[in-house]
């Protein structure tokens, strides 16, 4: 049996203060099983684009991928992710929380995608909301954008990461009506006078036509995972998907995409970081290491994509003594 881990948002976003937040942090077992193992280092990357190198695309449309697991037979095109977020003014900036804490309500979806459609339809757009947090925007073609991934702008200032292109402007426009609309809409006053956060914007992102214009490749028949988009990559390149309940019930081999990691919040908890180490060490690390010992694993590979590194440690690993122990960090 082989496996290979995935470990997205291994790298602390503020590089200066890493060291300060891994600092004492105890994992003797990813230590084992990084120093015993070969390591390669490559170039970082963030998460998105590590994806689209191992499923084989030039680039990763993420809206039309996740647009067919949300909703199947929805007419070819090309489509843009519009996930509703909450903007909120901090002195000259604004921040935008995603759609997790905002715990929206189909009626309050259905409602709010219906007004929307109104102000869309003249400029020939279609929303739609199969889901309450991931949502799609329709276009009659290609707007030649350029946008930033949902994941990257969470508790951070929006500007810098805005659409971009030709046309920016344009759509910067309708955002501003986008929000006015929202502002003034009874699903928000209802919100707002239950002490709720305002759906009061639409993030743009991930676009691309449907159906794909490139088939994805699944890097293993079986892809364990949590994460809509690498379901979603793997269901499009015939692979079958099933989620990573833990190391004992791992019925094959495959990937396994572990994004404990991720903070969701985007508030850079460093301690909330630091316990989901401590549990990726404790489900993971330490049951599979110990495989290893015991001559029941043939190999695991760990990969940090924004950290540059990757490792394969064998069943061999456990004679390796003289080498030392190293945690992902380590330079």
């Amino acid at each position: 049996m082989q496996l290979h881990l995935v470990i997205p948002h291994a790298a602390w976003p503020e590089r200066d203060v890493e060291r300060e937040v891994v600092a004492g942090l105890a994992l003797p077992a990813l230590a084992w099983l990084i120093g015993r193992g070969a390591r390669e280092k490559h170039l970082p990357l963030d998460f998105h684009s590590w994806l689209a190198q191992r499923y084989g695309l030039p680039a990763l449309p993420v809206a039309p991928l996740t647009l067919a697991l949300d909703a199947p037979g929805e007419e070819a095109g090309y489509w843009l992710r519009a996930d509703p977020v909450h903007l909120r003014a901090n002195r000259d900036q604004l921040t935008l929380s995603d759609a997790a804490p905002l715990a929206i309500r189909p009626d309050e979806a259905a409602a709010l995608v219906e007004a929307l459609n109104r102000l869309l339809a003249e400029d020939g757009l279609r929303l739609i909301a199969p889901t309450p947090t991931r949502w799609y925007l329709r276009l009659p073609r290609d707007p030649g954008l350029e946008t930033t991934p949902l994941h990257a702008v969470i508790g951070r200032d929006i500007h810098p990461a805005l659409p971009r292109g030709a046309d920016a402007l344009q759509w910067h426009r309708l955002l501003n009506e986008i929000q006015m609309l929202l502002y003034t809409h009874p699903v928000n006053d209802a919100r707002f006078e239950a002490g709720q956060p305002q759906i009061n914007s639409l993030w743009l992102w991930g676009g691309g036509e449907s159906p794909l214009p490139s088939t994805p490749e699944a890097p293993s028949d079986t892809v364990y995972t949590a994460d809509p988009l690498v379901a979603a990559l793997t269901a499009a390149g015939k692979g079958r998907v099933e989620p990573p309940a833990g190391v004992d019930e791992l019925s094959a081999t495959g990937m396994v995409v572990l994004d404990q990691l991720a903070d969701p919040a985007g508030y850079g908890d460093a301690y909330a970081w630091r316990e989901a180490w401590l549990a990726l060490e404790r489900d993971w690390f330490a049951p599979l290491a110990a495989r290893l010992r015991r001559g029941e694993l043939e190999e695991v590979a760990l990969t940090f994509p924004e950290l540059g590194l990757a490792v394969e440690t064998g069943a061999g690993a456990r004679w390796r003594f003289w080498r030392g122990a190293r945690l992902p960090w380590s330079r």
